[in-house]
């Protein structure tokens, strides 16, 4: 789906106008690229869809785009994502930041590349993570969802269990928002 002009300007001033892209971020014309991307450093994994990072001097929590973790109730395999995202980021890791969106948590949500790979892909790749667009079409230029079947065919990490496990999705909304991503 390609946006027009029009939309691409509100929405990149609706996130400029939220305090979401700085002048640093937005360095490049606005229409050159619908994802503004910026490097930064990795602080920290939070878990295994969240990472810290400094961005213009200030940590910044920083949600994986298009993918959905399991929740830290679904042990082992929140355990199992979060490590796996720690050996790919360590602390000090420069990597790209291609913006998505901001959630309703106040993250920043982005896109990650190391050294021009999308470190989400891995995470598909083995069951780690789940593909997830509940961004409004921000995913749709990413192969997310052929990483997650081939994962599933595999039967490998949250697929070695018939059927996958519970969708942290449901869990949350089933929760009532008690449980958070």
């Amino acid at each position: 789906m390609r946006l027009h002009r029009t939309e691409l300007f509100r929405g990149v001033m609706l996130l400029s106008s939220a305090g979401i892209l700085g002048p640093a971020l937005l360095s490049s014309p606005v229409m050159a690229d619908p994802h503004p991307r910026r490097n930064v450093t990795v602080l920290t994994v939070n878990n295994g869809q969240e990472i810290l990072v400094d961005l213009s001097g200030e940590g910044r929590a920083v949600r994986l785009a298009c993918v959905q973790a399991p929740l830290a109730e679904q042990k082992p395999w929140s355990e199992r994502a979060t490590a796996q995202l720690r050996r790919s980021l360590q602390p000090g890791s420069v990597v790209a930041l291609e913006l998505r969106a901001r959630d309703v948590y106040g993250r920043v949500v982005a896109r990650l590349l190391k050294n021009g790979a999308d470190v989400a892909a891995p995470l598909l790749q083995q069951g780690a993570v789940f593909a997830y667009d509940g961004y409004l079409g921000q995913c749709n230029d990413l192969d997310y969802d052929r990483f997650e079947r081939s994962a599933k065919a595999a039967q490998r990490g949250v697929w070695s269990v018939q059927g996958g496990i519970e969708r942290p999705w449901n869990l949350i909304e089933a929760s009532g928002g008690r449980l958070q991503p």
